[in-house]
């Protein structure tokens, strides 16, 4: 009995004395240490990079509490890792919770005004992409110039980093108007002027704007140059203009997508003998622009 007690002491002590646990202990406290540091926003690909590069010691330890019951670190290590994504989540709203009451103050006077609560979380979660929902005079605009000002004023964020999008030129005027008065050097631009400006940067000469005319060129000779000389990519353009783009105006308000398949199908065989001896791309770009009302 002796002997089998002094033989599980020895292996006790063996098993925390081998040279893989001692390297895979060091890597959980590396990784226990820089989650304790945490101090910022933690994003998913930040959070997916960590579940990534300690999944190997993950492995070794998981399940394995018990086993290496005399070590707290692993205890730890497999309490946080083995639920990374939930311990992320609530790290998250705890730090979202803590930055708004050190900066009520702060968030008290953007461009003049209090921002409320929901405005508040916008401006400090820091995600890759936020997807923000918001109706008519609910302060969209102010929650982005918020959102620029807190990244530049807290976060350290390079005015030049920071890009500001719209389709209307009336909305860009409004935010570059406003981004001047608070004394934020970033600019609004929509995305055509961008589109626009890029292209001018890296060619010497300018480009014209497409009109009409130029689009129905480029459009015809693609389908002559990329699509007439493929088989496979000419049938399945013939299929994609049969069922989708001349279905007859008398089967247009069909309640069922299926019973408009069916009623069409007859146009693809049309189609298939408009090959022989027709400008296909000319006929395409005239039908269309009848069926517009051009």
């Amino acid at each position: 009995m002796i002997i089998l007690i002094i033989y599980r002491l020895l292996s006790e002590k063996k098993k925390y004395a081998t040279p893989i646990y001692q390297k895979n202990l060091q890597t959980i406290n590396e990784f226990l240490d820089l989650v304790r540091s945490l101090n910022d926003y933690v994003t998913w690909v930040q959070r997916d990079q960590l579940k990534s590069e300690y999944a190997t010691v993950g492995q070794f330890f998981k399940n394995k509490t018990s086993y290496y019951k005399k070590e707290t670190a692993v205890k730890s290590f497999n309490e946080i890792f083995e639920d990374f994504d939930n311990y992320v989540i609530r790290y998250n709203r705890n730090y979202v919770k803590t930055q708004k009451e050190r900066l009520r103050e702060y968030f008290d006077h953007i461009e003049g005004k209090s921002l409320d609560d929901q405005q508040r979380t916008a401006l400090i979660t820091d995600e890759y992409a936020n997807l923000i929902i918001a109706g008519a005079g609910s302060g969209k605009t102010l929650t982005i110039l918020g959102k620029v000002q807190y990244l530049i004023e807290q976060k350290n964020s390079n005015a030049d980093d920071i890009l500001l999008l719209s389709f209307t030129k009336k909305t860009v005027d409004e935010l570059n108007e406003r981004l001047t008065k608070i004394g934020v050097a970033t600019k609004a631009t929509t995305f055509h002027k961008l589109g626009y400006d890029t292209i001018k940067k890296h060619r010497a000469d300018i480009p014209a704007v497409t009109n009409e005319n130029t689009l129905s060129g480029v459009i015809k000779a693609y389908l002559k140059e990329d699509i007439f000389e493929d088989a496979a990519a000419l049938q399945a353009f013939i299929q994609y203009v049969a069922c989708y783009m001349n279905i007859p105006e008398e089967y247009d308000n069909y309640d069922s997508f299926e019973n408009n398949l069916f009623l069409t199908a007859s146009w693809n065989l049309h189609f298939h003998r408009l090959l022989s001896g027709t400008d296909m791309a000319g006929f395409i770009w005239r039908k269309n622009r009848h069926r517009e009302g051009h």
